[in-house]
């Protein structure tokens, strides 16, 4: 028995010592866990704080464009009563038999309104009140965009306070999970401080017990070793639900982290279209030279206007001032002084038409019995307004992209007062006017070896009857002296093919990266030859490493090769001559380093796409570099392929300020003459074409035939018209 008892108690001993060790290594590791979620929490509860800053600010943004909006719409209020006020002035002054037009009229009448404003009380301070109306409803027509983007803003804002709801209840769970394992450690702590007292206990206990009781008390140890060790159990099994727990709480933090960097960088994206540099050149050091004419440079004069019209008007002094004052004798006259001004008059008037009869006076039978001259030709019968009001409504409209109540505003200032309505009822006379020129121009663009290509949105409200929203897409086809616009309901391959369905085999089209034209190629069998543009492919760097510091040195570098093929192809392009069979020395030399420069960049590419995971934020740029390496490098065989489509895009931006302005177009009839008058002012604009005088000798054309278009385009048409008349309907340079 005292055999067993040296045996048996010193490994019992060893046994409470490892477990008390083992326990609490288990307990500091899970003390260091939970600091380590303590932390993560602290970072998830600032991170849930900058975004609740961010919504807050949003929110007031956006009450103070609600606020904004409903001041705007009292003042116009204002504003249009003062309007119709003043329409009634007006007619109850023509009724008194008061010409306001007269000079001498207006200031009897402004003399007499200064006197009434002295003598009513509160007339300064109300004119005053007036002006202030009107400079704030058009400051509020200008902010009208600004409003709509912070409106936008706010939306966004409101999205992101959603995700950030969501990131909040994920934080409550965790952070009760750390409560949790708080309660755990502390619970853990004082059970091995028991356990150690017990231990100390037991130890001094043995020293002092008999062999009999010592067995007893080993016997007692052992059963309570026994339960320690099911115990023990329960807190392994525990422990690996709770690292099971930790991991997928660590996942669900990798998750959130990956969404809240995707959601850094869309952020940064959109910050940049919408408050970015307008231009995407890189930045050029300066040169310095200073602005301005530069001293002993040639003075350029007044600029000569041989083609104004002269109205000579002499002043000469008083009678009474052309004789002396002492003998009374006349003055002599000893020349003149000459100056001029440049002046401009734009008023309505009423042409009023007579035409006399001419009776017969002799009995022939023979001859008519009365006689007239034949009247003058109208554009559209029973209708009062001429051919210089539509062209001046055309040109306002399309050429100008001013909206229809805005016309109609500008012609009403002009005393010729007509309703928007009648301005957009007046859509389906245009249109079979100006579609065989938009025909032609389609026909001659369709006999051209490079066009260029691109598309953007457009609304046609009509079409929100037929169970859609009214998204339209407004397609340009390009030239060097031609453009071609097409409005259609959609975007796909098949609205591309009705623009570019009858071009030569072997065109080139210079387009963006859509998926749209490549289905097109297939559609034609092969017939076109794509030429992707470098402008979009240099977004996608920049879109890359928007909201990512760390890509910010490779994103210069990759903007800078860009650039470096774009003024090798420069240097190339000033020693080419489309009129030579071969090309001079220094054109090759140009081209070689143009060739060696592209393989360069391909081959670098090539090589950090190899280097990098699959997951990689620049991979998708330079995957997408080397997967359009063809279209990309059609321009270096093609001297003549430009590098990008921003001619297509500089073509397409009077069309978007136009439907920013008018919100699109009400009807697929008002959409068909928006596509045709944009083709037909883009093409006149590249050929150098006074867009509203070729639209007065147009319609006066029209009018002279009937009210139908010429038979024989040829005259109206910039590649096919006489030198003569191209120089007479010219533009003004």
């Amino acid at each position: 028995m005292a055999h067993r008892d040296k045996e048996v108690a010193p490994a019992t001993d060893t046994d409470w010592r490892l477990l008390y060790e083992e326990t609490l290594q288990r307990a500091e590791a899970a003390e260091a866990r939970a600091e380590e979620l303590k932390r993560a929490e602290v970072a998830a509860r600032s991170e849930a704080a900058s975004y609740k800053g961010l919504f807050r600010a949003a929110r007031r943004k956006r009450l103070e464009a609600v606020e904004e909006t409903g001041r705007v719409r009292r003042v116009a209020k204002g504003a249009l009563f003062l309007q119709s006020e003043v329409a009634r002035l007006t007619r109850l002054l023509e009724a008194a038999g008061v010409d306001p037009s007269r000079r001498s009229t207006i200031v009897s009448l402004r003399i007499e309104v200064e006197r009434l404003r002295k003598e009513v009380p509160g007339a300064a301070a109300q004119a005053r009140k007036i002006r202030q109306l009107n400079k704030a409803l058009y400051k509020e027509q200008l902010d009208n965009g600004s409003l709509r983007r912070l409106l936008y803003d706010a939306v966004q804002a409101y999205d992101r306070t959603r995700f950030l709801r969501d990131q909040q209840h994920r934080l409550a769970s965790l952070t009760g999970e750390c409560r949790q394992l708080r309660r755990e450690l502390t619970t853990s702590r004082k059970l091995n401080d028991r356990l150690k007292e017990r231990l100390v206990r037991w130890i001094d206990k043995a020293r002092l017990l008999s062999p009999v009781a010592r067995d007893s008390e080993l016997r007692k140890a052992l059963r309570r070793s026994r339960y320690q060790k099911s115990s023990l159990n329960a807190l392994r099994k525990e422990n690996a639900r709770l690292r099971r727990r930790a991991k997928a709480s660590q996942g669900r933090v990798g998750t959130l982290e990956a969404e809240l960097a995707k959601l850094r960088s869309n952020a940064a994206v959109l910050s940049k279209t919408l408050y970015g540099r307008r231009s995407e050149k890189l930045e050029t050091p300066g040169t310095g030279r200073r602005r301005g004419q530069q001293p002993g440079a040639p003075v350029h004069g007044r600029t000569p206007r041989p083609g104004l019209e002269e109205r000579v008007e002499v002043l000469d002094p008083p009678a009474e001032a052309r004789s002396c004052a002492s003998c009374g004798k006349r003055y002599v006259g000893n020349g003149a002084d000459e100056s001029s001004l440049l002046e401009i008059e734009v008023r309505a008037h009423r042409r009023v038409i007579r035409r006399p009869r001419w009776r017969r006076s002799c009995d022939c039978a023979c001859s008519p019995v009365e006689v007239s001259a034949p009247p003058v030709p109208r554009l559209f019968p029973n209708t009062a307004f001429g051919v210089s009001v539509w062209s001046r409504v055309l040109y306002e409209h399309f050429a100008c992209r001013r909206p229809l109540h805005r016309v109609s505003a500008w012609l009403g200032d002009q005393r010729l007062p007509v309703a928007p309505g009648t301005l957009a009822d007046s859509a389906p006379r245009f249109v079979p006017l100006f579609k065989p020129l938009a025909e032609a121009i389609r026909t001659h663009q369709n006999e051209a070896a490079l066009r260029q290509a691109d598309e953007t949105g457009w609304r046609v409200q009509e079409l929100r009857g037929e169970g859609r929203s009214g998204r339209a897409w407004l397609w340009a086809s390009v030239t060097e002296d031609s453009a071609c616009f097409h409005i259609d309901p959609s975007r796909s391959a098949e609205a591309a093919l009705r623009l570019f369905g009858e071009l030569v085999a072997g065109t080139v089209v210079v387009c963006d990266r859509y998926s749209a034209y490549k289905k097109l190629e297939r559609l034609l069998g092969g017939l076109i030859v794509l030429a992707w543009c470098w402008a979009h492919q240099r977004r996608d760097v920049i879109e890359c490493a928007a909201g990512q510091p760390h890509l910010a040195a490779w994103c210069r570098a990759w903007l800078e090769r860009i650039a470096a093929i774009f003024r090798l192809n420069k240097v190339r392009l000033s020693h080419y001559d489309p009129a030579l069979a071969s090309q001079s020395a220094e054109f090759d030399k140009a081209q070689a380093a143009l060739v060696a420069a592209l393989d360069s960049l391909f081959e670098r590419a090539a090589r950090q796409l190899a280097g990098l995971p699959d997951d990689a934020r620049e991979g998708r740029a330079l995957r997408s570099l080397l997967n359009h390496r063809e279209g990309l490098s059609v321009f270096v065989d093609r001297p003549r392929v430009p590098m990008d489509n921003n001619l297509t895009e500089r073509l397409l931006r009077g069309p978007v300020i136009g439907r920013r302005l008018s919100f699109g177009s009400d009807s697929v009839t008002g959409a068909d003459l928006a596509a045709l008058m944009y083709s037909t002012v883009a093409t006149l604009t590249l050929n150098g074409i006074d867009v509203l005088r070729w639209l007065e000798a147009w319609l006066g054309a029209c009018a002279h035939n009937g009210g139908r278009p010429p038979e024989d385009l040829a005259p109206w048409l910039p590649w096919s018209m006489e030198p003569a008349r191209r120089l007479e309907l010219a533009a003004p340079t």
